[in-house]
């Protein structure tokens, strides 16, 4: 193997994650049920969604979720 192949490989997104992080932004101001990989759930408002992150509303303050701490999110 050569100095080229043994360069990091990314692994291509499946087209299913894409329609996912796509499908997490039209939740936004709506009421939701977060489960965690932790086993945590949270009910929370989902205020704003990037790439990578969620941010929700719990009472009265906002929190920063991780999408990979993330199982599912019911709705």
């Amino acid at each position: 193997m050569n100095n080229k192949q043994q360069g990091k490989k990314r692994a291509p997104q499946k087209k299913n994650q894409i329609q996912n992080f796509e499908y997490a932004r039209k939740l936004r101001d709506k009421k939701v049920k977060i489960y965690l990989r932790n086993g945590e759930v949270l009910d929370a408002e989902v205020v704003g969604v990037s790439n990578y992150e969620i941010v929700v509303k719990i009472e009265d303050r906002n929190l920063l979720i991780f999408k990979h701490a993330i199982d599912y999110i019911e709705y």
